[in-house]
């Protein structure tokens, strides 16, 4: 019997539960298995709940195909935590009882919230071709249709997807200039942006809608109150009206504009129904 870990933290007023997913092998060969596929797994990040629900076969097989595919590897990353962090004891139990939203939220909220800084910028382009050919792998292997309904989300998408990728990476390359660089250390960066932050008498880490743009200055709308703030030092080049932005803005002593100080996600106006306030 292996212990395969918590599945989900629950907090109430009492104390935390913790719902713990128990595996008994049926044999020494089968334990064998399972122990060959957790490393295989712990390449691309799936959590150990992973393989013994419907998904982690198929991504293990897939991952197989093709093992030193970075790509591969890469796409199944962003799709495993999709399935085990974002969707959680949400997630549907089997590929044929996913619904369509199921792969919107993955394509147009869940994909630009982990896509990562990188120098040629196509990061989106890589997911979307490789999720294309997942779903294709896949609708052969267990006789679901779902490519017509991922390939024309896809194609919806990739043009808000792109610019949002863009609007992600000039931010972080005005933070960090020297992010893509060898000697680059996160942790003096990071220190440095503590630095500016604690410079702000304000400060609001929430949702917000680009309501417009005015010369050098991103009027945002916040999710929750829908007040207006005219934020400054953002690349108003890129930005249009839609686009939503999760992150923090801040304001010093004795001036009227905020400024943009932590990015957690660049999202199409598409991906907004499935986006949560905390």
């Amino acid at each position: 019997m292996k212990n395969i870990g918590n599945t989900k933290n629950i907090c109430n007023k009492k104390q935390p539960q913790v719902t713990v997913l128990m595996k008994h092998f049926k044999n020494p060969k089968e334990r064998e298995e399972i122990e060959k596929n957790l490393k295989v797994g712990a390449e691309f990040d799936m959590r150990h709940r992973g393989h013994f629900l419907f998904y982690g076969e198929d991504f293990i097989s897939y991952k197989l195909e093709r093992p030193y595919d970075k790509n591969r590897n890469e796409f199944l990353r962003i799709l495993t935590k999709y399935m085990s962090n974002t969707l959680e004891d949400q997630c549907p139990s089997s590929w044929k009882k996913c619904k369509r939203p199921f792969w919107e939220e993955l394509i147009f909220t869940h994909l630009p919230h982990v896509i990562r800084i990188t120098p040629d910028q196509k990061q989106v382009e890589t997911f979307l071709s490789q999720l294309k050919m997942f779903i294709q792998w896949l609708d052969k292997r267990v006789g679901t249709t779902w490519f017509p309904v991922v390939d024309k989300y896809s194609k919806e998408a990739i043009s808000d997807l792109k610019m949002s990728e863009q609007v992600l990476n000039a931010i972080f390359l005005r933070d960090f200039p020297q992010i893509h660089q060898k000697d680059f250390s996160a942790k003096k960066s990071i220190e440095k942006m503590k630095q500016s932050f604690d410079q702000y008498t304000k400060s609001l880490d929430s949702l917000f809608e680009v309501t417009s743009i005015i010369d050098q200055i991103t009027v945002l709308t916040e999710f929750n109150t829908n007040k207006t703030f005219y934020v400054k030092g953002l690349p108003t080049q890129l930005i249009i009206p839609g686009l939503i932005m999760s992150g923090g803005i801040g304001r010093k002593s004795g001036t009227l504009l905020w400024e943009w100080f932590q990015t957690e996600g660049i999202y199409p106006q598409k991906g907004r129904k499935y986006l949560k306030l905390a």
